[in-house]
């Protein structure tokens, strides 16, 4: 019964974040297909029914890494670690209105930027459209963001921080530093330092295909790296 629990909790919290996004379909399958599409995009939210795992269960999983090819255990590893990354800060940001890596940067991005669009904190944080509103739709519940008219443009509403957000925020950003802390604790400076220049690059040249090339095909992307690798090699 004790895991049965565990799952009708998780269904809660994602119940409660489906009518936060005010959607107009009520029903069971409408907010099944939203959950599914969600967990996919947060795998987190999908928490393991048994907080302890097997020692055989970590030797499968170093046991798959090593299997792959190189390239792909690079980039095995760097999906793991961003997954790591955000399941810590939740547990920083518990106590906190927020609740997500995602939510954080939004607030951030908003506080960085003194007002934002809703496209532009899609866009730069490269989130699916549905995604990014149900983010911003959760802020603005947590009554940290606040939607105001734009001078220039009167058909269009910008984000602001609210004063509860400005303190979020502080709260947020000490807590978040303490979570990179604690996370790059077990690794010298020196070492993660030599990785960073190369992980800026593969960011910034991603971005720009990204920007600019997001409607091409896999084989029209396969050219397009043909032709720019010479650049960044």
């Amino acid at each position: 019964m004790k895991n049965s629990y565990h799952i009708i909790k998780q269904i809660i919290g994602l119940l409660e974040s489906y009518e936060e996004t005010g959607s107009r379909q009520k029903d069971l399958f409408s907010f099944l297909e939203w959950a599914i599409s969600r967990i996919r995009e947060e795998p987190e939210l999908n928490k393991p029914l048994f907080g302890k795992r097997r020692a055989a269960e970590y030797t499968e999983q170093f046991s798959y890494i090593r299997s792959l090819e190189e390239k792909s255990r690079f980039m095995e590893c760097v999906s793991r670690i961003a997954r790591f990354h955000e399941f810590y800060i939740r547990k920083f940001l518990e106590n906190l209105p927020l609740n997500s890596r995602l939510e954080y940067l939004f607030l951030y991005t908003v506080h960085h930027m003194d007002r934002a669009r809703k496209t532009d904190l899609i866009n730069i944080h490269i989130v699916e459209y549905t995604t990014g509103m149900d983010t911003i739709k959760r802020l603005i519940n947590y009554g940290v963001l606040q939607e105001t008219p734009d001078e220039h443009d009167k058909r269009a509403k910008l984000l602001t921080l609210t004063e509860k957000g400005r303190r979020v925020m502080d709260q947020s950003k000490s807590k978040m530093s303490d979570e990179i802390n604690m996370f790059l604790a077990c690794i010298s400076s020196n070492k993660w330092r030599k990785v960073l220049p190369v992980l800026e690059e593969l960011n910034e040249f991603h971005n720009m295909v990204y920007i600019n090339h997001n409607d091409k095909s896999p084989a029209e992307l396969s050219n397009l790296m043909d032709s720019l690798k010479h650049l960044y090699q």
